[in-house]
């Protein structure tokens, strides 16, 4: 009999290791390291933006240098570990000197997902795991309106380049925020790409009021805005 209950729970035990080494193989990648939350990691950018105002017949170019710093962690009003992000602008040209803050933004990253808070405005980047095709409420936290909502996840792991600075990155995802087209009114495209233990990478941003042009039988950009993020360099601090 004791052979017997000796067999039974030895053969229970291998069925447990088993299931929990089958629980450990199927446990989906989750991409964190798509989204860094280390204090004293930064990112150096060059951006490239247009400002449009045909009342004033003016389309002005600037470039300048932009980094993003996690200065510190601390708790949110939800108890959940966060990151003050400090952020430093150069409008001279390169290199770069970064001597005084221009403005403070702030991220969680929890199991689920990625939220940044910029200019007050809470947005949801990423959500875990990341998977092609996934699409989510990116405004789930804050009161911009409807047509801003879905976020698509693709390219999931693939390498990208960026086509004017020429640095590839290995592994990548893409997001698309919004990609709204009209006839005339306010056209909009947001897309980011993340890279894996670097974080965002390229920023495809622009907002520009198309009107008709009845003169010319066309349409003509009324006023607004457009700028891309090109990644330079990141590192610790």
């Amino acid at each position: 009999m004791k052979q017997i209950y000796t067999y039974f729970f030895l053969s229970v035990l291998a069925l447990n290791m088993v299931s929990c080494s089958e629980e450990v193989q199927t446990s989906p990648y989750m991409g964190y390291e798509y989204f860094p939350d280390s204090v004293g990691h930064y990112i150096i950018y060059r951006v490239d933006s247009i400002w449009t105002d045909d009342a004033f017949n003016r389309k002005d170019t600037y470039e300048f240098g932009l980094k993003e710093y996690v200065e510190s962690r601390f708790l949110d009003n939800e108890e959940r570990p966060s990151q003050r992000i400090e952020r430093y602008k150069d409008f001279n040209a390169e290199p770069y000197n970064f001597s005084s803050i221009s403005d403070v933004w702030f991220a969680t990253r929890t199991a689920a997902r990625a939220e940044k808070i910029e200019e007050n405005v809470r947005y949801v980047k990423l959500i875990f795991p990341l998977q092609n095709n996934e699409e989510w409420n990116g405004n789930a936290f804050n009161t911009l309106e409807d047509f801003d909502l879905d976020y698509r996840m693709y390219n999931v792991h693939q390498p990208f380049t960026d086509t004017l600075t020429g640095i590839t990155f290995d592994s990548t995802v893409t997001v698309l925020q919004i990609d709204r087209d009209v006839v005339y009114g306010d056209r909009i495209y947001s897309l980011e790409v993340y890279a894996k233990n670097i974080g965002l990478v390229y920023k495809n941003y622009s907002n520009i009021n198309v009107q008709p042009d009845t003169a010319a039988q066309d349409l003509t950009e009324d006023y607004g805005a457009a700028f891309k993020f090109h990644y330079l360099e990141h590192g610790y601090e």
